[in-house]
């Protein structure tokens, strides 16, 4: 292969080394190497521009110039080492493409730094292009010593998800609900880190905020009080709801192993189809059919449910319960959404069973953040709700199963922000 050809695949330049033919060889562990000597005719001075130098040493350097679509090359580049006579002092003529004390070209690490913004772990990068996984990791902090945050939006949602750190378990994410995106990442969601973070903000940035929309930590609360003062405040309906299925679960599993045997079929059918019990029954899932080859008869999904409910009183009324909690669909004013959630609180209240009460009193303290995630609508008509943030929360999960966990938190931080924020926008 001719020089200029080879030199210019990789992004270096024909001046800085002799022309002639190269012949690569490939080593015992698969690796291609290639030979190149450095011209020695470049002899100016960097320190005091004088030409007059003669030859002090020869050294040989190694540069990687994998890339991920092909097997590893090796570059080994003989240079040369000049000494001035006018200052006396020694260097090396600069190799454009090649960074000094470097291993890798400027080619490779411009693509090694596109990955970062890929859902990819150190370790695959490092893989992909046959470096070391501290390698990468030290390239990763080189070029994002710091990734700012983004701006407070309109609809601001705050979501928690689990990173244990010295301060605590849960780390606290704040999300962007009308652009799906990812503002922050905050090291604890305790209250006082919240301050913290918030107290950094400036009064027109939080002013800007016009929905507050949270799950049922109380610590959320007081948050919301102090800075964010005249945004609406709205629970996420999947955490309000998601209270009373958790217990109704637990009913169920209780029921089938308290009133049934091994061979009934009511025990079989709580265990197998555990999820229409937390759903909304409506007429296609009522009607649908269920075979029971114990009785070798076809009954109704409903029929069935009924069989199994009627087992525990408990288990029915809370059942009821949910069903009554699926039609506030139909509240169109705060004042029918008050007053299905206090119907709500009544008919746990009523059951006298310690969990549902709670669960009610649950429902009483927030009944006024549940109202708004009822009526409160953006402008194409939707309820605001942590959807979203429950979507980036996986994209999270992945984020760190992939990388088997993270124990630097300012790492994951920036990796996350780049993965699912700055990749969507580049603006940040």
């Amino acid at each position: 292969m001719y020089l200029n050809t080879f030199l210019f695949q990789f992004g270096l330049d024909p001046d800085n080394f002799v022309n002639e033919i190269v012949e690569p060889f490939e080593s015992d562990n698969g690796t291609i190497i290639y030979n190149l000597r450095q011209r020695i005719d470049k002899r100016i001075c960097p320190i005091c521009g004088g030409i007059d130098a003669k030859i002090n040493n020869y050294s040989w350097t190694e540069t990687n110039f994998t890339t991920n679509e092909g097997r590893p090359i090796l570059i080994r580049i003989r240079k040369v080492r000049f000494k001035c006579r006018g200052c006396e002092k020694t260097y090396t003529p600069t190799i454009k493409g090649i960074e000094r004390y470097s291993k890798i070209s400027k080619q490779v690490e411009t693509l090694i730094i596109k990955e970062f913004y890929k859902q990819k772990s150190f370790s695959i990068i490092a893989r992909d292009y046959h470096l070391t996984k501290s390698e990468i990791i030290k390239m990763f902090d080189k070029h994002f010593p710091y990734v700012k945050k983004g701006s407070l939006p309109i609809a601001l949602c705050i979501d928690e998800i689990s990173f244990k750190t010295e301060d605590g378990s849960y780390a606290a994410i704040i999300y962007d609900h009308d652009k799906k995106m990812v503002i922050d990442v905050i090291r604890n969601r305790q209250t006082d880190y919240l301050r913290s973070y918030f107290n950094h903000c400036s009064f027109k940035e939080r002013s800007e905020v016009k929905y507050f929309i949270s799950d049922l930590y109380e610590g959320y609360v007081p948050i919301k009080e102090e800075y964010f003062k005249d945004a609406i405040h709205i629970a996420d309906m999947f955490h309000v709801i998601r209270l009373l299925k958790v217990e109704i679960s637990k009913l169920r599993v209780n029921t089938y192993k308290q009133f049934t045997d091994e061979t009934d079929i009511e025990r079989h059918f709580m265990k197998q189809h555990w999820v229409y019990f937390e759903q909304y029954l409506d007429s296609k899932l009522a009607n649908k059919s269920y075979y029971s080859k114990k009785e070798r008869f076809e009954y109704t999904t409903w029929k069935m449910m009924e069989k199994c409910l009627k087992l525990n009183p408990i288990f029915w009324d809370a059942y009821a319960c949910l069903q009554d909690f699926y039609e506030y669909g139909r509240c169109k004013t705060n004042e029918q959404a008050l007053k299905h959630i206090e119907k709500i609180v009544n008919q746990l209240k009523k059951t006298e069973n310690e969990e549902l009460v709670r669960i009610a009193n649950t429902y009483h303290k927030w009944r006024y953040e549940i109202t708004n995630a009822i009526t409160v609508r953006n402008i194409d008509g939707k309820r605001y709700s942590n959807g979203p943030a429950e979507g980036l929360n996986n994209s999270i999960k992945t984020i760190i199963k992939d990388a088997c966990g993270y124990q630097n938190f300012e790492r994951f931080r920036k990796r996350v922000l780049l993965i699912l924020r700055d990749r969507k926008d580049p603006s940040y």
